[in-house]
């Protein structure tokens, strides 16, 4: 790194990925093994989908009441009021095992998800220098796509053991790390050890610690209030985005599993380190590349690795559908989340991120919803059909949302 550059691994913006990574992997593997331990207790996929949108719907609700709360200055007390009911949820099915009492269990995993994912979010834009807010949401995204690649194969291994509830206590385990980093979260404390850019440090600096409680002047109404205009530019291609990799995240290792196929988690391994790799070597192509240009590459390879898993001839063709799962998701999600907070003021950064993890709550959700009733009534092959043409809509929903002027850098010409 260039001495011109201002720091970005700072060690409260670590902290924040681990966060992130911790409650992306508990919240797939819950959302992959979900289905395989219904199957066990003779459930239907239909009943698994069900479960995985109320779960988003949870998360949701969830968001929009933390997003208000985010926007006047706290940060850490949702994060640990999420942690902790993420741990509480998962931990309860050991104690309630069975089917039953999923539903309520679901709903306590998806409230804590929404606040820990949205609270986080928000604080990473917090600490990061204004130069490199792209290339840090990048890296940031790498704890996010990267465990909705692990937490899938996290799923896989724990239900396959004799032990029903081993999905339940693995993920506990997960999550019981997670609350305790959630507590290393002190920089609203010691904001002059932040970079002298980072908005929060700023913000500080002009007796302005606490954020606005209400919308900017000009907004009117409640929805206004909860949700950002200029955040769809991102959000909305990401709702789309979601609903189609919802397929991959909640279905594939049931898809493999029925195949035959020895080990459907090494389509999640090699996605997964696929993903890191484009997010240590490409983070910085965020602040580089027309946003519009680069997003035809993760949906190019969305269309590539649902066509692999519908027609592929060979139980090593699933495996490989896997790399271009990583490019896809390693790509679209940080870059679409980057344009996101690009396109909002810093004092509305709290709604924002709100408004762009809802959309992925619910395309996941109602994708799950979907293509899980739909995979009961036609089988995997039309439904991984059905996940290419989605991906494919997904680059015309950009084309509609992205400012036609918004540069790499987000600024407008």
């Amino acid at each position: 790194m260039s001495s011109g550059k201002p720091r970005l691994w700072t060690p409260d913006f670590i902290v924040l990925l681990l966060i992130s990574l911790l409650a992306f992997i508990g919240c797939q593997a819950l959302n992959n093994g979900t289905p395989i331990y219904v199957k066990d207790y003779e459930g239907s996929t239909g009943f698994s989908g069900v479960l995985i949108l109320e779960f988003s719907l949870c998360a949701g609700i969830a968001r929009i009441v933390v997003g208000r709360v985010i926007d006047r200055g706290m940060r850490r007390r949702p994060l640990i009021v999420g942690a902790a009911f993420m741990l509480a949820g998962t931990a309860g099915a050991l104690v309630l095992p069975g089917i039953a009492p999923q539903a309520a269990l679901r709903a306590l995993q998806g409230i804590g998800f929404g606040c820990v994912t949205t609270a986080s979010s928000t604080a990473a834009a917090d600490v990061l220098p204004a130069r490199r807010l792209g290339e840090g949401i990048g890296y940031f995204g790498l704890g996010q796509s990267l465990g909705m690649a692990i937490g899938p194969t996290l799923g896989v291994v724990l239900t396959s053991m004799l032990y029903r509830e081993s999905l339940f206590l693995g993920v506990s385990a997960v999550l019981a790390v997670l609350m305790v980093l959630v507590f290393a979260v002190r920089y609203e404390s010691h904001p002059q050890k932040l970079p002298e850019t980072s908005a929060y440090r700023v913000r500080c600096e002009r007796g302005l610690r606490e954020q606005p409680a209400s919308a900017p002047k000009g907004q009117r109404g409640l929805l206004s209030s909860l949700f950002v205009r200029t955040a769809w530019a991102g959000a909305l291609p990401h709702l789309v985005n979601t609903f189609a990799t919802g397929i991959a995240t909640s279905y594939v290792a049931l898809y493999g599993t029925q195949l035959g196929y020895g080990n459907p988690g090494i389509f999640f391994m090699l996605g997964a380190i696929t993903m890191t790799l484009v997010r240590l070597l490409g983070g910085r192509f965020i602040d580089a590349i027309k946003p519009i240009r680069l997003f035809a590459v993760p949906c190019a390879c969305g269309v590539v690795f649902y066509l692999m898993l519908a027609f592929g001839a060979s139980e090593w063709s699933f495996y490989a559908a896997g790399l271009f799962f990583g490019l896809s998701m390693g790509i679209s999600f940080p870059l679409l989340n980057s344009v996101c907070v690009k396109c909002t003021a810093s004092e509305r950064w709290g709604a924002a991120s709100a408004q762009f993890l809802l959309m992925n709550d619910l395309g996941v959700g109602v994708g799950a919803l979907i293509w899980g009733v739909a995979i009961d009534a036609v089988g995997f092959v039309p439904v991984m059909v059905g996940g290419a043409v989605t991906a494919a809509l997904t680059f015309v929903a950009a084309l509609v949302m992205f400012p036609r002027d918004l540069e790499a850098d987000g600024l407008r010409k």
